[in-house]
């Protein structure tokens, strides 16, 4: 067998380092919190291969909090002086077995890397050999990975590391010598260590593989399908019916069809006739220009002959001519002439391009300054004007027609270039001043049209921070005494009581309308939190009025005629106020009346005050806000204001796009200097070509020409004759050209068309018309109208007009069936024949079978069918659930071979499965020998009169006539009878049998209910350690038995009393199983004596330690007392 030797923990918890040998029954025990939990959760990452949480501490609870990083970073407690968190270190778990058949051993583990950034990554490996002495420690810290797979390579010859935990346990389980990862699922049981239950749950999933299910939905849809069938029976006579109608309307559409058909093949045909003798007469004319093309050829050739005899008497006469002396020197002297031509037109070319280039920028710059010099005088325009003026006189001598521009002193073109560069600098500056006024109009009509905006909401374009200033008052005041308090604006409160003083009122008053009120007894609070708010900028230009203190030093009666007399208001502090500013300014009509006065003011705003006269601004008065109909006053104002802008806007925005249709100029400093120097250079060239031309005219005139044009007006002779012959020739070849064209028209174009059109009326023919019908019925009919009507085109006419009148026949028709085809696919869905098809074949088929058929003997069919369907998936539905039934009791049989060796104490233990009482009758059909022999089977007599009625009222639990017609409640029902009657579980009843000495034998599901906690664990414990002794195959003494027995309990035996303990032990023991057994110290007492290692846990403050005591520890007489230890 293979033995777990040696467990390795390193970081783990509150483990720095601890290695703990074990052996074959291994207690390991201690105080509540010690750490047991700690010991088994890392045991079981390496044993099961996963590093999930859930299965952390499963014995205490099935919800534990603990965590694979609290684990590793050592901070389950906050107040943890050791915790690991924010560092980098590595973490090992590693247990060490040895194979004591081959003498050799193995090590399985896993590593973590962790960071200090939170992060880590686990690593499993397997080698072969044992620990190290070093404990994969150097240099006092445990090994990173690269550094593990290193120091392996270098010491080990075979070790593995895996990238995946599945890998990783296939190769563990491999390494222990078994094949099924069952014995992990037993593994995590075991640990857990839970009571039993229900031991028919217990049972199927702890100790037995559950079989799949049969699927039965093929056989509920075969079943729904032949339901559908019978009712389908049902409607036969009203589709018989439907057809005989059907049948009917298509004999009179095929009536109106033969009739549109006549007519149609006499028009088709009249139309071939007619393309027939069209190619007839293009054919001829082909012939006719082939025989032209011949006789154009002939002429042709004699003509080239002609031609091929002048140009050789030409060559002769040219070849004498040119090669004389004289010829030679007039064609040196022509050369020379000519390359000074070809010079001066190149040098000439240049210098009236570049003169029509200054000529076109000249009369656009003329232009340009005399629209400017056209605008109205602004001082922003004032020195464009001036520059545009001196540029004008600059450029007035470049825009005249005269010639020799650059013949002109290069001073002139200075001088506009120095005029053109002071125009675009003004021009330039002008510009930017321009957009930066019109930028700044943008602004304000922007401006002010958000404060339209605003105020076509009724919202005030109150000064900025206002609205907000009173906000922050009230809330300051409604959380200081605990309700609202109102602030008020005086604008806000007070009404006019006549317009016409509305601008004085509004002047007069001008930002003491934005004075805030609160009632007197809160005035102090109010002044308080603006004395704590005026460092806050947008606060502190507002005025905040003392009513109450007003109220107290000011006598409030205000004169009659005074201007408070304009002004209404409702609230009682507004009017204080208002009386207090207006109730000593006198109104006056005339200005004249204002001196009679202190103060006095009158409708347009003439103030007298202080013995001192003055004007309101009008800004002031216009400025509306006092009242209802402030806003819209305000709205009125603006929109003017805003139209104002708007029309400086399109005065600027001409004037700005004027000033930028300047272009670059031309004259540069590069260009004049440059460009300019070099063209009045080559103008003093083109001047003594002029004269170098001269030249060479007096030396030809000097030549001796009289043999030469002799020579000449031979030659000229004979090209004028040749040409003579080559017109002719070419008249030819047009004419040939023509015929080869008209001939490539017909047989390419013209006649492929014609062939095309009657092959395509052909096709027509025969496609619409059979060779039969064309034979028997068409071509004598036919061949009657002709003699009838003597013409094809007469035919053609004729009938076509009365193909549109049956072809209305034929398509009211069509629609009557179409119609009643249409009508027939929906009332007898689903129907899958063509409605649009001009055949009736379907419907003839699907009425000559109806029609033919007998109904009774139609419907004796689909029972017939449906028997087979139902014959077919009912064998296949008992056949899955007896296999299931029968592979389960193997499994139990096995398991109980298992048990025959196994004895507790005085008691043995068979697991039992048998029929279930209450299903009986399905177990015993499911499971009945006759159901699998014979040919019949199912459906053999013997068997049908046994079980007949039970299969119907079976198939009628799991199956119904449609899923689609069931409502919820029975949908729901249908769904549990499925999950109830396909599970092989339904039919049978697990137990576990006890036998003791006296052979008195008990079923655990009679006694679970009324044993002890220990009597409960011992069924649970005896069923682990048997499907352990299956799953190990620890009776087998081959190589196949040579595997790990390892079995963990954690919290195993904290129920059971010393007896049973000492048996499950020694159980253990003749099972050969390797054991390591989690329980609290109170159990000591009990195992201790019986286990060959006890490991006492041992936790001080926030450090773990492995206490070992072994049995020759007892047997050399030690006093240690692990009980005591863990206290």
């Amino acid at each position: 067998m293979k033995k777990l030797k040696k467990i390795l923990l390193i970081n783990w918890l509150y483990f720095s380092k601890e290695l703990i040998e074990v052996g074959d029954i291994n207690f390991l025990t201690g105080k509540n919190g010690a750490g047991k939990s700690t010991v088994i959760d890392a045991l079981q990452i390496v044993l099961l291969g996963e590093t999930n949480s859930r299965n952390f501490n499963q014995a205490a609870n099935e919800k534990s909090q603990r965590t694979l990083e609290g684990y590793l970073r050592a901070d389950m407690d906050d107040n943890s002086p050791y915790s690991r968190r924010g560092k980098d270190f590595s973490t090992y778990i590693v247990c060490e077995f040895q194979d004591e058949m081959e003498g050799s051993s193995f090590v399985t583990g896993v590593t973590f890397d962790c960071r200090s950034d939170g992060s880590y990554r686990d690593t499993f490996f397997i080698y072969t050999g044992t620990l190290p002495e070093n404990c994969f420690i150097e240099q006092g810290e445990a090994m990173e990975t690269s550094a593990l797979r290193r120091f392996l390579k270098q010491n080990y010859a075979r070790a593995e590391f895996y990238d995946t935990q599945k890998e990783y346990r296939h190769n563990m389980l491999a390494k222990w010598n078994v094949h099924n990862e069952q014995v992990l699922r037993m593994m995590k049981k075991a640990v857990s260590f839970r009571p039993i239950v229900d031991i028919q749950k217990f049972i199927t999933e702890n100790i037995c593989d559950i079989p799949d299910k049969p699927n039965i939905e093929l056989m509920q849809q075969n079943i729904r399908d032949y339901k559908r069938h019978e009712l389908l029976a049902q409607r036969q006579q009203e589709k018989l019916d439907a057809l005989q109608q059907i049948s009917r309307l298509y004999q009179e559409m095929n009536q109106a069809i033969d009739r549109c058909q006549i007519q149609k093949f006499l028009v088709r045909w009249a139309e071939k006739e007619a393309a027939q003798t069209e190619i007839d007469q293009r054919e001829l004319e082909r012939t006719e220009c082939k025989e032209n093309l011949a006789n154009v050829n002939e002429q042709r050739e004699e003509l080239e002959r002609q031609i091929e005899q002048k140009e050789t008497r030409r060559s002769e006469l040219e070849l004498a001519y040119r090669q004389s002396n004289v010829f030679q020197e007039e064609e040196r002297l022509l050369n020379t002439e000519k390359a000074l031509r070809d010079e001066q037109k190149k040098l000439e070319q240049g210098l009236q391009n570049l003169e029509v280039e200054i000529k076109r920028e000249a009369r656009h710059l003329q232009r340009f300054c005399g629209e400017i010099q056209e605008l109205e005088p602004e001082e922003l325009l004032i020195p464009v004007q001036e520059a545009a003026n001196t540029a004008q006189k600059a450029y007035a001598v470049f825009t005249g027609d005269e010639k020799g521009l650059f013949a002109r002193p290069v001073e002139l073109f200075e001088t506009g270039q120095q005029a053109v560069a002071e125009l675009s600098d003004a021009v330039r500056s002008a510009a930017h001043k321009t957009e930066d006024r019109i930028a700044e109009l943008k602004k304000q009509a922007d401006q002010k049209s958000a404060v339209l905006a605003n105020l076509r909401r009724n919202i005030k374009d109150y000064p900025h921070g206002l609205l907000l200033f009173k906000d922050r008052l009230e809330k300051d005041l409604a959380d200081k005494t605990g309700h609202a308090v109102p602030v008020y604006i005086l604008a806000d409160v007070l009404e006019m009581a006549d317009e016409r003083w509305r601008g004085a009122v509004e002047g007069y008053l001008n930002n003491q309308k934005y004075y805030l009120l609160v009632e007197p007894g809160r005035y102090q609070d109010a002044l308080n939190i603006y004395d704590r708010l005026k460092q806050e900028a947008e606060y502190r230009a507002f005025g905040l009025v003392d009513i109450g203190k007003l109220r107290e030093k000011e006598t409030l009666r205000p004169l009659p005629g005074s201007l408070a007399e304009k002004v209404e208001t409702e609230n009682k502090l507004a009017r204080s106020y208002v009386d207090y500013l207006l109730g000593r300014v006198i109104c006056c009509d005339t200005a004249e009346q204002l001196r009679c006065y202190k103060t006095a003011i009158t409708a347009e705003g003439m103030l007298y005050q202080g013995y001192v006269a003055r004007a309101l601004r009008k800004g002031w008065m216009e400025d509306a806000f006092i009242g209802r109909r402030a806003v819209q006053l305000r709205i009125d104002h603006l929109e003017k204001e805003l139209a104002c802008l708007q029309e400086e806007l399109r005065h600027w925005q001409p004037l700005q796009k004027q000033l930028t249709g300047l272009q670059e100029p031309l004259f540069t400093q590069r260009f004049v200097r440059i460009d300019v120097a070099q063209k009045q250079e080559d103008y003093q060239r083109v001047q003594t070509i002029i004269k170098e031309i001269a030249e060479v005219k007096n030396q030809l005139s000097q030549l001796n020409l009289f043999w030469l044009d002799e020579q000449r007006r031979i030659i000229e002779q004979l090209k004028e004759e040749i040409l003579a012959f080559n017109k002719e020739k070419d008249a030819k070849n047009v004419q040939k050209g023509k015929l080869e064209d008209r001939i490539h028209q017909l047989e390419y174009e013209i006649l492929p068309e014609k062939y095309q059109r009657y092959e395509a009326i052909e096709d027509v023919l025969n496609e619409e018309f059979t060779k039969e019908y064309r034979e028997t019925i068409g071509v004598p009919r036919y061949r009657q109208e002709l003699v009838r009507l003597k013409k094809a085109d007469v035919i053609r006419k004729n009938f076509g007009d009365s193909l549109a009148q049956s072809t209305k026949a034929m398509d009211g028709a069509q629609k009557k069936l179409l119609a009643a085809r249409r009508e027939y696919a929906e009332r007898f869905k689903p129907c899958a024949f063509q409605i649009e098809v001009m055949d009736n074949t379907e419907y003839e088929e699907e009425r000559r079978t109806l029609q033919e058929s007998e109904l009774p003997r139609y419907k004796e069919k689909i029972r017939a069918a449906r028997e087979s369907a139902m014959e077919q998936f009912q064998n296949d539905f008992l056949a899955k659930l007896k296999s299931s039934i029968d592979q389960v009791q193997d499994q139990v049989h096995n398991l109980n071979k298992a048990l025959r060796q196994a004895q507790f104490g005085t008691d043995k233990y068979q697991f039992r499965v048998g029929p279930n009482p209450d299903y009986l009758d399905y177990y015993n059909m499911i499971t009945a020998d006759e159901l699998m022999e014979g040919e019949s089977g199912l459906f053999a007599l013997p068997f049908q009169q046994k079980y007949g009625p039970l299969i119907e009222k079976l198939f009628s639990q799991i199956t119904m006539a449609d899923d689609t017609q069931l409502n919820v409640r029975k949908q729901s029902e249908l769904q549990e009878n499925i999950v109830r009657y396909t599970d092989f579980r339904t039919y049978l009843k697990f137990d576990l049998e006890t036998t003791d000495q006296n052979g008195s034998k008990q079923l655990l599901s009679q006694t679970l209910n009324m044993k002890s906690g220990g009597e409960t664990q011992t069924p649970f414990y005896i069923a682990v350690l048997a499907s352990f002794a299956q799953l190990y195959r620890v009776n087998d003494a081959t190589r196949f038995g040579n595997t790990v027995r390892l079995v963990v309990f954690d919290e195993a035996f904290n129920k059971m009393d010393s007896d049973r303990i000492t048996e499950s032990v020694l159980l253990l023991r003749k099972m050969g199983l390797q054991a390591i057994i989690c329980t609290p110290p109170d159990k000591v007492s009990d195992i201790m004596p019986i286990a060959d290692r006890t490991l006492l846990v041992d936790k001080s403050g926030y450090r773990m330690h492995i206490i070992p005591f072994g049995k020759e520890m007892q047997n050399e007489g030690s006093t240690g007392d692990p009980e005591s230890s863990a206290g």
